[in-house]
């Protein structure tokens, strides 16, 4: 009886990576490593950038719609009063507008004084709908970190004989992401500047 002979040099031999394979696999691997990192920075930028973009936008829509159904109920007759110690003013010395406003509501033949105010320096922006009840004062707007306004203010308009309409209210603001998405200054997508005008309501 013949008995099989194994022959051990026709096994295949597993062998070890060569020093210059073991440095061409780490260097693909530390490609694929920095891309997928990238990427992902990349992807986690793109959120704060939108998340940004969005919570801005919200804060602009929310604080103009309060602005504007408040000055649509208010008398034309009796128009805008400002607050004349909160003026703004530009770097020629022109006035911008002002800070602080006061406004009227029709109440049975009389008028209730309300106010609105804006703090430049908290970014708080209140409303009291009668000033001789300041506790039923309403906040409109107040600096997070993710939205900060740096800027509002009032002015009345001008007619086409060049004097001042009181009843259509001119008003400005700015407001961005107080640096949230990290965008640059000049480049800040979520920055938002409004200039609009509302006329209060007919008294008759």
């Amino acid at each position: 009886m013949k008995t099989a002979t194994t022959n051990f040099g026709s096994r295949h031999r597993a062998r070890a990576f060569t020093l210059a394979e073991l440095m061409v696999a780490t260097s693909v691997g530390l490609v694929l490593a920095g891309t997928a990192l990238m990427l992902q920075l990349i992807s986690t930028q793109e959120q704060r950038n939108g998340f940004a973009d969005t919570t801005v936008e919200e804060r602009a829509y929310s604080l103009e719609a309060n602005i504007t159904s408040c000055l649509r109920s208010m008398s034309a007759n009796q128009g805008m009063s400002p607050v004349y110690s909160s003026a703004v003013y530009d770097y020629n010395g022109n006035c911008l507008g002002y800070q602080s406003v006061s406004v009227f509501f029709p109440s049975n033949g009389a008028y209730i004084t309300a106010n609105i105010n804006y703090n430049s320096t908290t970014g708080l922006v209140t409303y009291t709908p009668n000033v001789l009840a300041p506790s039923t004062q309403v906040i409109w707007m107040s600096n997070s970190p993710s939205a900060v306004l740096t800027e509002l203010c009032f002015n009345t308009s001008q007619n086409m004989d060049s004097s001042q309409n009181s009843s259509l209210v001119k008003i400005l603001f700015q407001m961005n992401d107080n640096g949230f998405s990290q965008q640059g200054t000049s480049n800040n997508l979520a920055s938002i500047y409004r200039n609009f005008a509302v006329q209060m309501r007919n008294d008759d």
